[in-house]
């Protein structure tokens, strides 16, 4: 089925709205549920939910996902009975339209090459009441720098911004469309259209970035309707409105033929991968952790000892290895000439024994790792990267460099900075690097099922389409979940990795380590492994 495509139907009668829906869920293949937070939660934040509004008391169906789930794309139908459901999806099936978009007011293809909204209609009402707005007054939608901006709808060019008078959009264009309708699309680096200009939906109109009032490359794309504002129909001044509603987005994995993914990486599935000793060389225990879990691909850091790779090499000759280049960050300054001096010779044994994959740096977003220090934000470490990179290729030519992976969560004063702005902000390293590295962390069941935990590659995958992938670092950090439920969860983690596409492998942490991380380590400092290796060697792929 299309992982991201759900239909939310009244708990009242629900077998008989499930049987007036049955051909248009066969037709689309849609999941199905009656359960609102059920919906919310599939996939988040990439899903569409269709959902039926039956009665007076699914009214506020809307409002829920929307307050709740803000990154979720919603659809919404209207039907009295299940009878009056059933003529709405034969109407969709004949014209072979899913959310029936052909039917609406105004239909808005999706303007990026990027299926992520990095800020919803709407939200962050402290911040924009003071520009008199109510919330945000449009949709940030991925975009990064020099991406293809394409318009939305069929129109006419109103109007080219260079850039000049100092305007929040920074340089933009806007499009008059049927009905009174107009779209705006902001923060560009490059215009490619000229007032009067016919375009159509779909068509190139420029290039994405960040100038004007931007944090980080991205596209935001405001809606208005002539009239709105005076007739009641928004809170918003200037006849702003809602865009979500008009929106069609990518059924996922749909991509225009041109963007289709072409992945560097001959194995073409995902590794089972293992982070090895967090310090010290690898010993004989760690090994029979290896072997015990037929473990296909390691991970050392650049402190360790090379020779490691030939032990590792011995017991299975085609693994293959990453390096994660380690230093020390906390409260100094870290110049990318200093880095790579450090960098140079410790490289150089692992390159010399086929090593190519190399992580630069780990977790970036934490102060104990140059934020704060070394880099004030994601542009400023997007700078250092990009430095770092290009000195080391020079003496490395045939090496994969690749983007960290960040610390997930939000932001803690003094401690970290939250990850989707980190990323917003770096994007630039992440696409000048050959490949991308996260961190995927969860405590519990549900949490390896969310997309803060165990599914935060997904959003990875949709910021970075074209891009391999490697999850650098990923494991169930609770100290009250036990190793027979924590090796169950992994091999599901390793499984559903498996067949996803450009993802080179996925590293559990961790072996062992002297100290710290008691309840991540594989097995204990007298040697005894956990219940973790067997299992993961026990698995059926």
């Amino acid at each position: 089925m299309p992982d991201n495509h759900i239909i939310l139907l009244p708990k009242a009668d629900y077998y008989q709205w499930v049987a007036a829906s049955r051909a248009y869920v066969l037709k689309f293949q849609l999941n199905v549920t009656p359960d609102v937070d059920s919906a919310g939660r599939f996939n988040y934040p990439g899903q569409l939910i269709t959902y039926v509004v039956g009665s007076d008391a699914e009214r506020d169906t809307g409002k829920y996902l929307s307050e709740k789930y803000p990154l979720a794309k919603l659809d919404m139908l209207a039907a009295a009975s299940p009878a009056a459901l059933a003529p709405l999806l034969a109407a969709r099936i004949a014209s072979g339209d899913r959310l029936g978009a052909a039917d609406a007011p105004l239909r808005l293809v999706w303007p990026t090459d990027y299926n992520v909204v990095t800020q919803p209609f709407g939200v962050n009402e402290v911040i924009y009441r003071r520009f008199g707005l109510p919330g945000h007054e449009g949709i940030d939608i991925r975009a990064p720098m020099n991406a293809n901006i394409y318009a939305c709808a069929d129109g006419t060019i109103s109007r080219v911004n260079d850039g000049s008078g100092n305007h929040a959009y920074g340089i933009h264009v806007r499009i008059n469309h049927r009905d009174g309708y107009q779209t705006i699309y902001a923060h560009l680096t490059q215009a490619l259209v000229t007032v009067g200009q016919v375009v159509v939906a779909g068509e190139r109109i420029g290039l994405g970035d960040s100038t004007g009032n931007s944090s980080g490359s991205h596209l935001h794309l405001t809606l208005k309707k002539a009239g709105a504002t005076a007739a009641g129909l928004t809170a918003y001044p200037n006849d702003i409105i809602d865009p979500a509603p008009f929106l069609v987005a990518p059924v996922a994995g749909a991509t225009k033929p041109a963007q289709a993914a072409k992945f560097d990486w001959p194995l073409n599935r995902c590794l089972v991968g293992l982070h090895s000793r967090a310090d010290g060389p690898v010993q004989p225990p760690d090994l029979e952790v290896i072997k015990a879990a037929r473990i296909e691909a390691v991970k050392f850091l650049s402190s360790a000892q090379p020779a490691d790779v030939d032990q590792v090499r011995a017991l299975r000759p085609d693994a293959f290895f990453m390096v994660r280049m380690f230093a020390g960050f906390n409260n100094r300054i870290v110049t990318p000439a200093d880095f790579c001096s450090w960098m140079e010779y410790e490289l150089k044994p692992f390159y010399e024994r086929g090593v190519r994959y190399f992580e630069v740096h780990n977790e970036p977003n934490l102060q104990i790792e140059g934020w704060g220090y070394t880099w004030q934000d994601g542009r400023q470490f997007a700078a250092w990267f990009i430095d770092v990179i290009r000195r080391l290729r020079m003496l490395y030519p045939a090496a994969k460099f690749g983007y960290p992976g960040l610390s997930p969560g939000h932001t803690i004063p003094g401690q970290r900075l939250e990850l989707a702005l980190f990323l917003d902000q770096s994007d630039e390293a992440a696409r000048a690097a050959d490949w991308v590295g996260c961190h995927c962390y969860w405590q519990d069941e549900a949490g390896l099922r969310q997309p803060s935990g165990g599914l935060g590659y997904e959003d990875y995958r949709r910021r970075f389409p074209d891009k391999l992938l490697f999850v650098t670092e990923f494991s169930n950090t609770s100290p009250t979940v036990d190793a027979q439920t924590k090796g169950t969860q992994y091999v599901e983690f390793y499984r559903r990795l498996r067949v996803a596409p450009g993802v080179g492998a996925a590293f559990a942490f961790v072996a062992s380590a002297s100290a710290n991380f008691p309840h991540e380590v594989w097995r204990a400092e007298d040697g005894r492994a956990t219940a973790v290796p067997a299992l993961v060697g026990k698995r059926g792929f």
